[in-house]
């Protein structure tokens, strides 16, 4: 790979934001000076997110400089962007970092302020729990639920009585918040008060009972309300407790129907707490904004695989849904799920569905899971067959911000996209490198030699992997 190291420095000078998002990532996961020194130099990007990820990654690495080059690039940009920050620095985790984390603390912006309570929380930052156990009783409600929040990641038992207080607040995200602190610091007694605030529809407490066990009754009976919000949420903390019988609600938000729901999630003022909203009628809804399609995927992909963790026969229930509707913006995710899961069940759900007639990216996928299981049986040869096929279409395709074409939501599909053959073909080149199979390379030689130019570099790159 380090050979191919020029490479990789060359995506980061081609005007387009995707490559040098990903020769960042490849940079990252080498430890020597050289990527180091091209990582520094994204931080001159053009684009302002290829800088933001830099920074990430520097601080990630612990970088002596990732500080530095950060609270520079900090500064050359409007203050509402301010509160991505703390989370770098408190990555970063250096004195420097710190310093100006205490600083940001007092800054006159709220949102800065919690972004740098809640990044303080999510690295263990326990040096700083003077200041927000002060913090916790000033200032707005916003700023004392996040507060909450932290006192009760960061275990601090000293902070019970303030908790208490504020779990008294008028305010119900604060109350929340306190009483999820006092839960996680052992007052289990408080799982009572959260679900007297459940009952009043409260979307963030319902969402809330998926992290305390012994609330699955109460869910249940929560699953049959009229609001299909509160439906949703008590599905989901259901499924959070490896409940089973969460399994409708979850199929209807996973499985495309004639509701067509997408999700989306909700955040608190003060950002601790999160809840979900079920939109239906996805394509009308979201058809100018494909961002949203894009998060939904993500989210149900999420859920999807949290039922693996249900038993077996409930999860492939839900798995022989997904491939026979032809879910294809699931299939990718569930396929690889069914791969780290391989039972002698998992085995035939994959044999019977590779030869779905109609369906060639559930058929393709299924026949390169098999491949990939080692499963006897003609899959190499299936899928060194279909390679061969493809070897003229350009490989590299980046994802597009809505999975699929989105025209097609309601309709059979019976060929696949451009983007869904280029992240097949890919998948299978891997696979051929990954089995150290002989014949498999040899394909992606003559595709080197005969097929699309525009592939020679990054086949290449893939059969010096097979050499190594």
């Amino acid at each position: 790979m380090k050979k191919a190291l020029y490479i990789i420095e060359d995506a980061l000078t081609v005007d387009q934001p995707e490559l040098q998002m990903i020769a960042l990532n490849f940079l990252a996961r080498f430890q020597n000076d050289r990527a180091d020194r091209a990582i520094h130099r994204a931080m001159a990007s053009n684009f302002l997110l290829v800088r933001l990820e830099t920074a990430f990654q520097l601080a990630a690495k612990k970088d002596p400089k990732a500080v530095g080059q950060t609270e520079a690039l900090m500064a050359k940009i409007p203050e509402q962007i301010w509160p991505i920050f703390p989370q770098i620095f408190a990555q970063s985790g250096t004195p420097d970092a710190k310093k100006i984390l205490r600083r940001l603390l007092t800054h006159k912006d709220e949102l800065v302020r919690i972004a740098v309570i809640m990044s303080i929380a999510e690295y263990g930052h326990d040096d700083f729990l003077p200041q927000i156990r002060r913090m916790a009783m000033q200032h707005g409600p916003a700023q004392q639920e996040a507060c909450a929040t932290a006192l009760g990641h960061l275990k601090d038992e000293s902070s019970v009585d303030r908790l208490q207080q504020l779990a008294k607040s008028p305010n119900s995200n604060v109350r929340l918040a306190a009483l999820n602190a006092l839960y996680k610091l052992g007052r289990h007694e408080v799982l009572q008060d959260v679900i007297a605030i459940a009952k009043t529809g409260d979307l963030f407490s319902i969402a809330l009972l998926g992290e305390m066990p012994g609330s699955e009754e109460f869910l249940v009976a929560l699953m049959r309300n009229d609001n299909m919000q509160v439906r949703a949420n008590a599905a989901i903390a259901l499924l959070e407790l490896n409940d089973r019988r969460s399994l409708p609600l979850i199929a209807q938000l996973l499985i495309r129907n004639t509701h067509d729901i997408a999700l989306g999630k909700i955040s608190s003022q003060g950002k601790s707490l999160k809840s979900f909203r079920a939109i239906p009628s996805a394509l009308q809804n979201f058809e100018d904004n494909p961002v949203a399609l894009e998060l939904s995927l993500h989210l149900r992909e999420a859920l999807l695989e949290k039922c693996v963790e249900l038993p077996e026969k409930d999860f492939l229930g839900i798995a022989d849904a997904i491939l026979d509707l032809q879910q294809n913006d699931l299939v990718p995710a569930l396929v690889e799920v069914l791969e780290n899961h391989p039972t002698p069940a998992t085995i035939a759900l994959l044999k019977k569905y590779q030869q779905k007639i109609g369906a060639p990216l559930v058929r393709n996928y299924c026949n390169l899971t098999l491949y990939r299981l080692k499963e006897p049986g003609p899959y190499g040869d299936n899928l060194k067959a279909w390679v061969t096929q493809q070897q003229n279409i350009d490989l590299i395709r980046f994802r597009p911000l809505v999975p699929i074409d989105v025209r097609r939501m309601n309709d059979a599909v019976f060929e696949l996209t451009p983007q869904e053959t280029s992240r097949l073909l890919v998948e299978a080149f891997e696979s051929f490198v990954a089995n150290h199979d002989d014949n498999g390379v040899d394909v992606l030689i003559s595709i080197i030699q005969n097929g699309n130019k525009k592939n020679k570099y990054a086949l290449i790159g893939l059969l010096m992997r097979a050499i190594q």
